[in-house]
């Protein structure tokens, strides 16, 4: 029997990466050998991707902020008791699914939620924390983060400025928890910039809700940040990747021991993807909308390079299918202006793999 490895991420806003897993072994399992492994680069999905290759791993959750003031949510995250590592996920905080996908008031949406888990994490005595960065509301430069973890983010008036991007506005000091924070690896796939054209607010923020005036707005509280973080410990926080999650990793920068590393390579090494990719015959990926910039380091891209490299027959299945394939792979499905849901679009997908 042929044998598929299954390695999505997650259709956005349709469909987690376990969900698609779980439709292609339904539709496979008759005829095929299939190996899943649930992806993720950080943003939606991290924590299920991790659980999934890593089931020994205990499931916490705990109670915090949610993306808007006044909501409250209930956050999973795993705890490795031998190793005293904790992995956690801004979105399962302040994620835009929990807003059904849309911000009614993107300036508002904060962080504070995820300070709020990794507080609960070093409680709990973790030494090294996973935080996967993607797929959240805020635009608010991770001052909700700090404020959580004991900074004092302060107005004219030293009072604490409020939740968001309006907090960014109004930032005049920033006063630092000088304690000793355990590791934090902040785990994403996004180069973007914190300020700029193709920066945090202009690339993500309308994603979020927000209109051209909130943009600006953004742009300008995110320029107070780091202006006032450079001004007062000569920090430049505008660097590749400043920009992920609605710029969480400029506020965290602040953090000595915070350090950047890749989602999908975390993942990846927790899965053995590498000998899971040399078990199979067909090696099949797949994202919400596959474009040109699937294949610039993203989740997908990096799959497929890796199957190539290993002279692995390849397939894609996505929402929407809107690029040119350096290498064509030899199954591809895209759902888009096709009948049905994803069951239907992985049964037309069987059906191209069936008649080889």
């Amino acid at each position: 029997m042929r044998r598929i490895l299954v390695a999505p991420n997650p259709f956005k806003g349709h469909y987690s990466a376990l969900e698609i897993c779980q439709c292609f072994e339904l539709e496979l399992a008759d005829d095929f050998l299939v190996e899943s492994v649930p992806l993720s680069d950080g943003g939606d999905g991290f924590i299920e991707s991790i659980h999934t290759s890593v089931p020994e791993l205990v499931e916490i959750e705990t109670e915090v902020q949610g993306p808007v003031d006044g909501m409250r949510v209930s956050a999973k995250w795993l705890w490795d008791e031998s190793n005293r590592i904790a992995y956690l996920e801004s979105a399962e905080a302040c994620g835009l699914r929990l807003l059904e996908g849309r911000s009614e008031d993107p300036m508002g949406a904060t962080s504070y939620g995820v300070g709020e888990l990794i507080r609960a994490a070093i409680e709990h005595g973790a030494e090294d924390l996973y935080l996967g960065l993607g797929g959240t509301a805020c635009s608010d430069g991770g001052i909700g983060i700090l404020q959580a973890l004991g900074f004092k983010v302060l107005d004219e008036y030293r009072d604490q400025v409020p939740f968001g991007a309006h907090g960014l506005l109004k930032l005049q000091k920033i006063v630092p928890n000088n304690a000793r924070f355990p590791h934090i690896n902040l785990m994403m796939d996004v180069e973007t910039s914190l300020l700029g054209d193709h920066g945090c607010a202009f690339t993500f923020a309308p994603q979020k809700g927000a209109n051209a005036e909130q943009v600006a707005d953004i742009e300008r509280g995110l320029s107070n940040m780091w202006l006032h973080i450079y001004r007062d410990f000569r920090v430049n926080v505008d660097f590749p990747g400043a920009g992920a999650a609605g710029g969480i990793p400029a506020g965290m920068a602040l953090i000595k021991s915070v350090a950047m590393g890749s989602g999908f390579e975390l993942v990846a090494d927790l899965a053995d993807l590498d000998e899971k990719i040399e078990w199979a015959d067909v090696v099949v990926t797949g994202e919400g909308v596959f474009d040109s910039q699937s294949m610039l380091g993203k989740t997908t891209g990096s799959i497929l390079e890796r199957a190539v490299k290993a002279n692995k027959e390849t397939g894609v299945i996505a929402w929407k299918i809107d690029t040119t394939f350096q290498h064509q792979p030899q199954y591809v499905e895209s759902m888009s202006g096709q009948p049905g849901g994803l069951k239907e679009a992985v049964r037309r997908f069987a059906t191209k793999l069936r008649g080889n």
